[in-house]
């Protein structure tokens, strides 16, 4: 078994570390960066890069589409609910790119 390639291991440090300084504050400009960091580029990315589409343009529209829709999804999911809290929803799309990360991982192992 090999290890995972480094860009998914930076992408699944990324998502850590932008959710916890998203968590903690961060002056204005960088806390809007980093809060779409979390919630839509990463998961998207994570979650993409689980499809085998290499076509660059709709690679980048499969990131925002898969970003934005985990996001609405978990976010409804947790309204409903009543436990929506923009920090539970950073937590929750930062271990969804951990997950898809482990899972892409695993492909890679496998091939």
């Amino acid at each position: 078994m090999t290890l995972a390639k480094r860009p998914t291991i930076i992408l699944g440090l990324a998502a850590v570390v932008l959710a916890l300084l998203t968590l903690v504050g961060l002056p204005t400009p960088l806390q809007t960066v980093a809060a779409v960091a979390v919630l839509i580029l990463l998961p998207g990315r994570a979650l993409a890069q689980l499809t085998p589409v290499t076509d660059l343009a709709l690679g980048t529209l499969l990131v925002l589409a898969l970003g934005l829709a985990t996001l609405t999804a978990v976010s409804t999911a947790m309204f409903y609910l009543a436990v929506w809290s923009w920090q539970a929803c950073v937590i929750s799309m930062g271990v969804i790119t951990i997950l898809a990360c482990i899972a892409r991982a695993r492909q890679e192992a496998a091939s």
